[in-house]
């Protein structure tokens, strides 16, 4: 490495000081510590291992609350899936859960929602229900109802507490609850009603001695209001650094404020994925730096289309819950390459932001030792940087339209 493509990642490093995203704690000390003591090469390695730590990150969540709670509705709500779609969890006015079931995410392989029986019931009472779950393999709890909270619940939660393990009261239906309300009062306030509820929900559960419990509220069915959001943004700001990404990523776009936090969390990645580039590009071989920026190019932007729910696979499903076509949605895209993300359309794109003159002549530089490489590296990292930060915004963007569009449909349809 020359002494000015040190001095570049030096003042870079330096730049960011403590505030390094996308990393944990422990990751940032090992990677502060390298760059202080001059060991680049340790530092980036920290990147590295960070990245693949990230890609191997398992997230088990676990849906429990007495029978008829609506469990299932929640874990299909979560995952951006109908009732009736394939894969979705099975729903019903009785409990339908025998066993611990598990409900892999559709876009996300390293998350799983498991469906847990009801608390309670003759088949599960309480005594036996801890060791029958398997509460360890969870790494938190959302305990449901759909009216008041248990003496159940409440022991429940206080057996995962001493887990150590992190728990979540929603309450379930609140829609319907509001309907009823407004039936039968001539003055209706959505907002007092609401501020009713979660009371009387915090009430009932001190009263079953559980200290300072929060409440959310939820409807299956607007998903994208009530307390929805704030419990979405709770979960992942609960988890630790790695797992709440992947939290971040599976949650469904169903609201502004989650596909703004969804954007967040991939801007803390984007560094990492153009410094990877940059370590490919400091290795002298003809031919494989620029094949693998178009790699971690179309790697990232299909990762990013699919946690924004751009998908195809995504777009099928919303459509189908809002009753309008996926091109109805397609239709208010911009971003041509989101629709259509390929090997060859990302090469298209990465000629452009560095034009053809200098991808040929990048092949030359990486024969040149030493100084050839500091500066194909240099220019990978500030070219694939800025090529994933603008398709983020661009898919962003898109999300917004495509979310306006959809909820445009369901309030029409309601």
């Amino acid at each position: 490495m020359t002494e000015d493509s040190k001095t570049y990642w030096a003042d870079l490093f330096l730049k960011w000081g403590s505030k390094l995203p996308g990393l944990s704690e422990e990751e940032t000390e090992k990677f502060q510590t390298a760059v202080k003591a001059g060991n680049f090469s340790e530092a980036l390695s920290v990147v590295k291992m960070s990245d693949e730590l990230l890609r191997n990150t398992k997230l088990n969540i676990a849906i429990t609350g007495n029978a008829g709670a609506g469990k299932s509705s929640f874990i299909n709500a979560i995952r951006s899936l109908n009732d009736d779609d394939q894969g979705a969890a099975k729903t019903g006015v009785i409990e339908t859960t025998n066993n611990p079931t598990s409900y892999p995410h559709p876009t996300q392989p390293n998350v799983t929602v498991w469906d847990l029986p009801g608390i309670g019931t003759t088949n599960f009472p309480a005594g036996t229900y801890l060791s029958k779950m398997e509460f360890t393999r969870y790494d938190f709890f959302i305990i449901i109802a759909a009216g008041r909270f248990t003496e159940s619940d409440t022991n429940l939660a206080k057996e995962i507490q001493k887990l150590g393990k992190k728990f979540y009261f929603v309450r379930s239906k609140v829609d319907t609850d509001l309907a009823n309300e407004q039936r039968g009062r001539r003055n209706f306030n959505e907002q007092e009603i609401l501020q009713k509820i979660r009371n009387d929900c915090v009430k009932n559960l001190k009263q079953l001695e559980l200290d300072s419990p929060q409440v959310f509220l939820v409807s299956r069915w607007d998903f994208h209001k009530y307390d929805s959001p704030q419990l979405q943004k709770t979960l992942a700001n609960d988890l630790d650094t790695h797992r709440g990404h992947v939290l971040f990523c599976a949650l469904p776009s169903t609201s502004e404020e989650i596909l703004e936090e969804k954007k967040k969390a991939l801007q803390k990645q984007i560094w990492k994925q153009a410094l990877i580039s940059c370590t490919i590009n400091a290795v002298t071989f003809p031919f494989l730096s620029v094949e693998c920026d178009v790699k971690i190019l179309v790697e990232n932007m299909t990762k990013y289309c699919k946690s924004f729910g751009l998908d195809e696979d995504s777009l099928k499903s919303i459509a189908k819950q809002v009753r309008k076509s996926v091109d109805d949605l397609k239709s208010v895209m911009q971003c041509a390459l989101a629709k259509n993300i390929t090997r060859e359309e990302a090469f298209k794109r990465l000629i452009e932001a560095t034009g053809e003159g200098m991808i040929k002549g990048k092949y030359v530089i990486d024969m040149i030792p030493l100084i050839g490489m500091a500066t194909a590296a240099v220019q990978s990292y500030k070219v694939i940087y800025e090529m994933l930060r603008r398709f983020l915004d661009e898919v962003a963007e898109d999300a917004q339209r495509v979310l306006k569009k959809a909820l445009e449909g369901a309030e029409n349809n309601q």
